[in-house]
Formats: C-alpha cells, structure tokens, sequence
C-alpha cells in the first residue's frame, strides 16, 4: 500500500546482515595479515642454515661479534687470535664444541658449548646473534633446538652415554631492544638450577634435576716478584672481547699508579708462572688480585700503588 512503512524487525534484520559481512571482512584480513606475517617469517627462517664449525670456517666464529668498525683496532685483532688459538684447542679436544647460523653466506648468530665430564652435562658459553637486522627471525632458538637434537645422540665424551643436560648462566648485557638471554631460555623450556636464578638447565634425561658441584674458587698465590708492580695475566678465550677488556685495566692502572710496571703473563706460552699463582688469570697489583675496576679504583687505591708514591686525588 503506497506509503506503507517497512516493519521494524525487517530493518533490524537487514542492519544485522549489514554488520555481519563487516565483522566475517574485518575477520578474513587479521587472518590474511597473520597468514602474511607467518609466511614471512617463515621465509626468512628457512633462508638460516646452521653449521657446525670446523677448521675450514672457524674464522668466521672468532670475528662474527665483533663490530665492523673495531675490526682493525689492535685489542680486537689480539682478542681474535686469541679466541682463535681457543677455538683450535677445543676442536682438537672435542671436535664439536660451536655452531654458526649463516643467512645464505654470510654469519649472523653462534652458539659455543663444552661438556663437563664429570657432570655429564654440556655447559653453554655463550649465544649470540650480534645484528638487530637478525633479531626475531628465530635464529638463537634454531642454534638451541640444533643443539639440543645433537645432545640427544650417545657421546664418546660420556662413554656413549647420551648429555644429561644442558646448562647455562645468564647474564645481562644485552643491547637495547634484545631479547634478554635468561627470558629467551626460560622461554625455551630451561628450568633454575638450585638457588641462583641464573643458572638454568634443559634436562634431556626424564626425572634428572641438575645439582652443580661446589668448586673451590681459583684463588692468586702472591709472589714477592709481584710486589710493585702489575700483573695481567691471560691466555686463549672463548671471548674476543676479554683482551680488550684487558687493556682497559691495564689504563686504568697507568692511570691510578703511573709509571707503574705492568707485566703480561700469558698462560699458553708461560705455564709455569701461572701455575706458581694459583691459576689464577686476571689483574694483580701490588701482589694483591683485583676483581673489578670499582676494587681497582677504591678499595686498593691507596694500597696497590707502587711503593713509595703517593696516591693521586
């Protein structure tokens, strides 16, 4: 009938039809664009291959964490060959002992391990995906999961017998904007170990918890040639960064103590002096072992230089 207006509940309908189509539209693109994103990851995922190092890419190991712009800097070239000489003594010991994650060629993260035979555990050292171009495209979990694969196999270090687990301690030191290694193991399925949050293990046998063996601490025996004088004693490590670490303390003393003598003892080329110390590696001065720069520059200020000066202000 001309004029006759549509019944309400028509309208309702037909406004609901309306937003159902938008709601199923909106819907299809968060799932579209979660398709899309996975996918994308996914790409970028199965370009990584990892790697087991050898003597044909070990270069690639000992400079991957070092910065572009330092890799000409005289304490970064001594840190590399030293982790260079580490490097070489693992595999003759282990013959596996790191991985490298490689985007086509080129090296973008790593993972350094060692068994401890007398736990029957493997120790992680370190891991490390230095770029934040490489960030969260799962390389640091692909470096686990390839290590964890690997451990589940019998071993000659254990008497064929496979890992019981593998361990880690945390530490911060992260970039700005990096994932923080303890959530990422954590994350990854490691549990605490004992008391310390930050020691953490991935059990690979069923039922095992992990009880860490209490170590005596290395502890510096003083010598009377030390007196006087400072002593850095160091030797191959698994760090590039260690010897420049180093150099940093060795300014620090010239600093404090000027004109001080200041003597290298490298562990590799004079065992015997390392040994007469108590294994001791690290910074002497005046006969006394300094653990940090804050004991450096406070605590022994006034009782580390050299006999006779006064301490500076």
């Amino acid at each position: 009938m001309k004029g006759e207006k549509c019944p309400k509940p028509r309208i309702y309908r037909i406004r609901f039809a309306v937003r159902l189509v938008q709601l199923f539209a909106t819907v299809n693109r968060h799932i579209f664009c979660e398709m899309a994103n996975w996918k994308e990851k996914e790409n970028k995922m199965s370009k990584i291959s990892i790697r087991d190092v050898t003597y044909e890419n070990i270069e690639d190991l000992c400079s991957v964490c070092i910065p572009p712009d330092k890799r000409n800097d005289p304490k970064f070239i001594a840190g590399i060959e030293e982790k260079r000489e580490w490097a070489i003594e693992m595999l003759r010991l282990w013959d596996a002992f790191a991985k490298l994650a490689y985007e086509e060629s080129a090296v973008v993260g790593f993972i350094q391990y060692e068994p401890v035979l007398k736990e029957g555990v493997v120790r992680i050292h370190c891991i490390y995906v230095p770029e934040e171009e490489h960030w969260r495209k799962g390389i640091a979990r692909q470096l686990v999961s390839g290590l964890l694969e690997e451990m589940k196999k019998p071993k000659a270090w254990f008497n064929n017998q496979p890992v019981l687990a593998l361990v880690t301690k945390t530490f911060p030191g992260e970039k700005p904007g990096q994932y923080p290694a303890h959530s990422f193991f954590i994350k990854e399925g490691f549990k605490q170990a004992g008391e310390d949050p930050d020691l953490l293990y991935y059990p690979l046998k069923e039922g095992f918890v992990y009880q860490p063996l209490e170590e005596k601490e290395v502890e510096y025996i003083p010598q009377e040639e030390d007196k006087g004088k400072g002593l850095i004693i160091y030797g191959p490590s698994f760090c590039p960064f260690a010897y420049a670490f180093l150099k940093m303390t060795e300014q620090a003393i010239k600093e404090i103590a000027p004109g001080i003598p200041i003597r290298w003892i490298d562990k590799s080329k004079e065992p015997e002096e390392v040994k007469k110390r108590g294994y001791f590696e690290g910074c002497v001065v005046n006969a006394k072992p300094i653990m940090s720069f804050t004991d450096l520059r406070t605590r022994d200020r006034t009782r580390t230089c050299k006999k006779g000066r006064k301490p500076h202000n």
